[in-house]
């Protein structure tokens, strides 16, 4: 039931992740930005703080912008101003910042780095013994978890020498919630609530209300509920006599009572606490770093479990309601979804506005021929919401997420690798996914397929689902959509396609701009299918020299050859014939030539032949141009043309792209390129693609589309229909890589 040493505890104590000693600023214009960091309001602090970075306050407000940065996790920009700060002061006021760096430095895995600034915090502190616990605190942090129970009883005897109230009080609060995590209840006890008295006489609620949560937290993890929910709802309470209610706290406040409304069965008043703590999450929701840590989404790993908290609620309320009050339940649990894949696609990017311009407001309903598939993956089962012109439903398979994980982990990697035992997976979860609603898709006269996967299931290449005599793709086109938020459903009618072709068959001078970590990216993944029996004498769009070799090749043209794409020059030369508009290829694909073509406006299919690689973030991904690298940055600036305004992209394909295998995230970046090129549809594909049945693929499909009037996920499903009746291209292996993700329309 506890979760106090998860993640998302870690992040909600942000303000408590290293004590710092900018909580008592000499001027009262520097508390009121302090008073905003530490009610949450990130970025008001840090403009706050840029406003005051003039005058004789400059190098104390340098300081603080640069604490504030820091518990942004804007590390970089952080750094400037604390060394800033540290370079202007001495004695105690750089022992300050020297606390800063430190912290700095923790959180960039330096430790050793870390230790030296709380060693000279220390020594610079002089007599003031709470600069001095705050440096021993942070050390007791970096400490082996066995070590820190006699550390941190050895500073609690010494807090007593702390003489002024507030300031002990803190440093109680902060060595408490140390203790709860490692276990010593009672040195945490005893600080946490000596935290609460002292914060009561010196009347600061902020800190009584952390002392409050810290004790809800510490019975939580004893499995003492009633008197964790007692504390929880007087910290509330307390939080809310006070001008500017603590977001952050209350967030955590409310989220643990939600949870221990509803492992006492209160249901209804779980889901009222449930709905106070997103609304909490939304109102600080600009100030939630984008990636929490080592690239990890900071809203899966975080706040997700709230969100996921609340719908299961509203499912087990559904399963009671009936009507339009059922129906009406279905539809919140989906909105509640959306506010995850919103937030997922946030952190993959790096950035919210690209996100937040391409959410879709108006979207309502579901087109006729149409049906939504939404799986939502809970801990303990699979719910599966699924909705089309007859309404709305729901099916529930007991399975928990760790198992769904392993069966759609094994499945597609046997699919990636081109093994032949891959029918019995196909079916479970065709059972799982699909077939409960056979009879509802059959009736409505459906033809079209839209799936917004969660999680692992965004690893699935959907259309091998098997009903033990079909794929799902021989009876229905598909498309694959970050979020029904972010998806248009609207037709593109009577529209002359005009195409810019580009690939790159011989790399040129981009190989030299390759980094070490961008080359392993292409080059350290598995090893080439090529040498599996299925593929053997296939030519792959993969390359198989391993990132070793090529760093010690002397000869870059060894690298050159190795990322070569013969069958790339085949295929825009095809393609010539079917799509009218202009080619490049090789030498004239360049970054330079790209933006001169994007400023003509006259393109509404955007075809990309060359290595591409999604990773964990956009930061991990990025496409190859004949001469440079084209990030996600990059491809956006790209296409912040006047003429690409003027003719928005209606398809970008990219068709020798690949995700990270067993990923869940990368797949996150073929919707992400979709949304920094301003593209209606993105056609991409999950693993590296045999360059026969690529250019089949790409003939078809685009034959289907111009020449057929097709709707570009009908195209897609046909053309890859072909290469299932080819005996020589018929495993999924060969067909289902090519996803397509936005408007199928």
């Amino acid at each position: 039931m506890s979760i106090l040493g998860s993640p998302v505890v870690r992040f909600l104590l942000a303000m408590l992740f290293a004590l710092t000693a900018q909580a008592a600023p000499d001027s009262e214009a520097l508390a009121r930005g302090v008073a905003l960091r530490n009610g949450g309001n990130l970025q008001q602090a840090i403009d706050y703080f840029r406003s005051l970075d003039t005058g004789e306050d400059r190098v104390a407000a340098s300081g603080e912008l640069g604490a504030s940065l820091l518990q942004a996790r804007r590390y970089d920009e952080a750094e400037a101003y604390l060394r800033e700060a540290y370079a202007r002061t001495a004695g105690s006021e750089r022992a300050r910042y020297a606390i800063e760096l430190g912290n700095l430095a923790a959180a960039r895995r330096r430790p050793a780095e870390a230790l030296r600034f709380y060693a000279e915090a220390q020594t610079l502190a002089g007599g003031d013994s709470a600069l001095a616990l705050m440096a021993r605190i942070n050390e007791a942090r970096l400490a082996d978890r066995r070590e820190r129970p006699t550390l941190l009883a050895a500073i609690s005897r010494d807090l007593a020498r702390v003489n002024i109230p507030l300031a002990r009080a803190r440093l109680r609060l902060s060595v408490g919630i140390l203790a709860s995590e490692v276990g010593s209840v009672q040195i945490a006890y005893e600080n946490l609530d000596e935290a609460r008295i002292l914060a009561v006489q010196a009347g600061d609620v902020r800190v009584e209300v952390e002392a409050l949560d810290g004790l809800a937290q510490l019975y939580e993890r004893q499995g003492r509920y009633d008197e964790a929910l007692r504390l929880s709802r007087r910290a509330i309470t307390r939080a809310q006599t006070v001008d500017g209610i603590y977001a952050d706290i209350l967030l955590r406040l409310e989220w643990r009572q939600g949870r221990l409304l509803a492992a006492q069965g209160a249901n209804e008043q779980a889901r009222a606490a449930y709905l106070r703590a997103i609304a909490q999450v939304e109102s600080i929701r600009q100030d939630i770093p984008i990636e929490y840590e080592s690239g990890r989404s900071s809203f899966r790993d975080t706040l997700e479990p709230i969100y996921l908290g609340l719908i299961d609620l509203l499912l087990k309320k559904a399963d009671a309601a009936e009507g339009s009050e059922r129906v009406a339940l279905l539809r919140r649990a989906r909105d509640t979804g959306e506010l995850i894949k919103q937030s997922e696609l946030q952190d993959y990017l790096g950035e919210r506005c690209s996100v937040d311009a391409a959410q879709n407001s108006t979207q309502a309903g579901v087109a006729a021929g149409t049906a939504i598939f939404y799986p939502i993956v809970l801990h303990d089962r699979i719910e599966v919401i699924f909705e089309s012109g007859a309404g709305i439903s729901r099916h529930t398979t007991n399975m928990d997420a760790q198992s769904l994980r392993k069966l759609v982990s094994s499945y597609a990697e046997k699919l990636r690798d081109g093994e032949p035992d891959y029918l019995d997976g196909a079916v479970k979860l065709y059972d799982i996914l699909v077939r409960p609603f056979e009879n509802e898709i059959i009736a409505q006269g459906v033809h079209t397929l839209l799936v917004v996967p969660d999680g692992v299931l965004r690893l699935l290449p959907w259309a091998t689902l098997y009903d033990g005599q079909q794929f799902l793709v021989q009876k229905y086109a598909l498309v694959i959509n970050s979020g029904l938020s972010m998806t248009s459903q609207t037709a593109t009618r009577g529209q002359v396609f005009t195409a810019l072709v580009a690939g790159m068959a011989k790399p040129g001078p981009v190989v030299d701009r390759l980094s070490s970590s961008s080359l392993a990216q292409i080059l350290d993944q598995p090893a080439s299918r090529s040498a599996l029996p299925l593929a053997q004498n296939r030519t792959l769009r993969k390359v198989s020299l391993s990132t070793r070799a090529a760093r010690s090749a002397a000869d870059m043209s060894i690298v050159k050859e190795q990322l070569a794409l013969p069958g790339v020059k085949l295929e825009v030369d095809s393609l010539a014939k079917i799509l009218p508009g202009t080619s490049l290829l090789d030498g004239t694909f360049t970054t330079a030539r790209l933006s001169d073509e994007f400023a003509k406006g006259e393109y509404h299919i955007v075809h990309l032949a060359t290595h591409g690689f999604f990773g964990s973030t956009a930061d991990e991904s990025f496409i190859m141009a004949y001469d440079n690298l084209v990030t996600m940055d990059g491809l956006q600036k790209l296409l912040q043309v006047e003429g690409v305004r003027r003719t928005p992209i209606e398809l970008l394909t990219l068709s020798a792209c690949e995700t990270a295998e067993g990923d869940d995230r990368s797949p996150l970046g073929i919707a992400g390129a979709a949304i920094k090129a301003k593209a209606r549809s993105v056609l991409g594909s999950l693993w590296p693609v045999s360059d026969e049945a690529a250019q089949l693929v790409m003939e078809r499909f685009y034959q289907g589309i111009v020449r057929d009037g097709l709707s570009k996920a009908e195209a897609l499903r046909r053309a890859q229909v072909v290469l299932i009746a080819d005996p020589n291209l018929n495993h999924p292996f060969y067909w289902a890589p090519f996803i397509l993700v936005g408007n199928w329309r």
